[in-house]
């Protein structure tokens, strides 16, 4: 059976073939410890439930309002 492929189609899957394998070669290490995340978003998120809907309060002078109310020079 004869091969009809296009000489270039074959040659890049060739590289790319090769380049895989190199890639797979070299084990990458995790760029995020799973435990940790999973303490961090229970932690973040611990309020959430009970009412609270911030995890950490605005600090002074942050200008919030709450919703619905309008600033009185913006007219």
């Amino acid at each position: 059976m004869t091969d009809h492929r296009d000489p270039v189609d074959a040659r890049l899957a060739e590289l790319f073939g090769a380049w895989r394998a190199e890639i797979d070669e070299v084990p990458l290490p995790s760029l995020v410890d799973p435990l940790r995340a999973v303490d961090v978003v229970i932690e973040a998120t611990a309020g959430f439930g009970k009412g609270g809907g911030r995890v950490h309060a605005p600090p002074d002078g942050a200008g919030t309002r709450p919703p619905g109310v309008a600033r009185e020079d913006t007219f």
